[in-house]
């Protein structure tokens, strides 16, 4: 805690006496402010940092140059033309899309998770759910930031980050079963001096979080990490727990946090972080994406360890959309995916127990074709479809609905509903239609999509959940109109 002192001198000139007066003061502040003790005394793991000026734009430290590595180059790919998609009938309209409501009772919860792949990751389906729910009078914050700063192809709700000297964790592709995980079921290893800066503001410059409870492992060694907040003195904090699960709560003196600097003083391991707001939200929607990440995470985490996270608060409604890089793998292995989904199921329940559930399944999904194929033998004389062709072209979209399939009957074992983006899409070969469209709701990789097209998902299953009746969609202009003939088409 803050100590008072008052200097006992004899007589001296006034001059001297201030000097010596603000020489003694500076050295008691220097001793509460080193790195070598925090300001205050932790109490049940709190620490009350002294707070300073954060103004302006959060500026990252300069890093060396690299030189790029050499890469070689890889054989030109390109979607298919709509010559060849004409042939298997990719072109076509398809009405096989979700119009039905999950069954979710269509009453809006308050406290929503979403964990997924790089489609989640992109950040899009996210905001774009967070905006729709917002204008239903539901003003969602985010509680949980998953160890995912820095990952190509995640996009945070974060005004601004700086790190360095960290790697990740990632538990999908853990080898061990039962592993401690953090939020975003990743984790972030820190070398010694590796350092984290987390700008908290909000997009409108505002500081709103009034502390932050900071998760990491405690398993390895006694570790330390030095912390400031709003360019205040530095603390030396002890990361330290009775158990492997670690925890430590950080509040500034005056008021929210605005920046919260975090520096390695030894090895240790984030988990993740929690925002506590001045002002409780009404409601949560957290989003934690993972590009490359599987169901294959909830099979190897610890349940036990991951549910501490919630020990206090947790989520009603919680969404998994994976099936992407399940369906990826060839050949792929359908007894294996299926016998996975339902250990990974199993331990969602064991942290969820009562918790809703929906599976997200993949949406379609086409495929690239090598610039240097030959143009000849597409369409036999009688004009019939080319069934080698649509083999190729349309296989990731047979594997997505075996995908959707499997997650409809081992889900119903769990109390999961299943929506599939992709027959909210139009089915197989609609990723075709949608990278055609004006604007383009696919990416030209054929896989993932554009912020438009992750938009569209968010408002289709708002509407399967029953959460968005009557609300206009800012892009619901821009879907393409897939009746017209493709001899149409620019």
């Amino acid at each position: 805690m803050l100590c008072t002192w008052s200097p006992v001198v004899t007589k001296m000139p006034g001059i001297f006496h201030r000097r010596l007066t603000l020489a003694l003061l500076s050295a008691v502040t220097l001793q509460l402010f080193v790195t070598d003790g925090a300001l205050a005394e932790p109490s049940a793991r709190h620490f009350n940092l002294q707070s300073g000026q954060q103004t302006g734009e959060l500026r990252c430290p300069l890093k060396p140059s690299v030189g790029q590595r050499h890469t070689p180059p890889l054989e030109e790919l390109e979607p298919p033309d709509a010559e060849e998609l004409d042939q298997i009938g990719a072109l076509l309209n398809s009405t096989s899309r979700t119009a039905e409501r999950l069954d979710t009772s269509g009453t809006i919860p308050k406290r929503i998770a979403i964990w997924g792949d790089s489609h989640l990751a992109a950040g899009s389906f996210a905001a774009e759910m967070r905006r729709i729910l917002g204008a239903q009078g539901v003003r969602p914050r985010i509680a949980f930031l998953p160890m995912t700063m820095g990952r190509a192809g995640v996009i945070l709700p974060l005004r601004r980050f700086c790190m360095d000297g960290w790697k990740s964790e990632l538990a999908y592709n853990s080898r061990t079963q039962n592993v401690a995980t953090g939020i975003g079921l990743n984790a972030l290893q820190a070398e010694q001096g590796a350092y984290l800066w987390l700008d908290l503001r909000n997009q409108a410059g505002e500081a709103e979080v009034e502390s932050v409870e900071l998760f990491f492992n405690a398993s390895q060694s006694a570790a330390s990490a030095v912390i400031s907040v709003d360019g205040g003195p530095e603390a030396r904090i002890a990361l330290e727990a009775d158990d492997a699960f670690g925890r430590v709560s950080i509040s500034a003196t005056d008021g929210p946090i605005s920046v919260l600097k975090l520096r390695a003083q030894s090895p240790l391991i984030l988990h993740g972080l929690k925002l506590n707001y001045r002002e409780p939200p009404a409601a949560v929607l957290d989003a934690f994406g993972i590009p490359g990440a599987t169901m294959r995470a909830w099979q190897q985490l610890d349940p036990a360890y991951f549910s501490r996270y919630f020990d206090t608060t947790a989520y009603e409604m919680v969404m998994l959309e994976f099936g992407t890089n399940e369906g990826n793998s060839r050949p792929f292995d359908a007894a294996g995916y299926a016998q996975m989904l339902d250990a990974a199921l199993q331990n969602m329940r064991a942290v969820f127990p009562a918790a809703r559930c929906v599976l997200i399944a993949p949406g379609d999904r086409g495929v690239l074709l090598p610039k240097s194929r030959k143009k000849t033998g597409r369409r036999s004389a009688s004009g019939e479809r080319d069934s080698n062709l649509s083999g190729s072209l349309l296989r990731f979209s047979h594997i997505h609905e075996k995908i959707f399939q499997m997650q409809q009957r081992i889900g119903n074992r769990y109390g999961c509903s299943a929506w599939s983006m992709q027959s909210a899409m139009g089915g197989a070969g609609s990723a075709y239609r949608w990278m055609l469209g004006n604007p383009p709701l696919m990416a030209r990789d054929l896989t993932h999509f554009t912020p438009p097209g992750y938009q569209r998902l968010a408002q289709e299953l708002a509407e399967a959940l029953g959460w968005k009746s009557g609300l206009p969609g800012p892009s619901n202009s821009g879907v393409p109109d897939l009746r017209q003939n493709p001899s149409d088409r620019p």
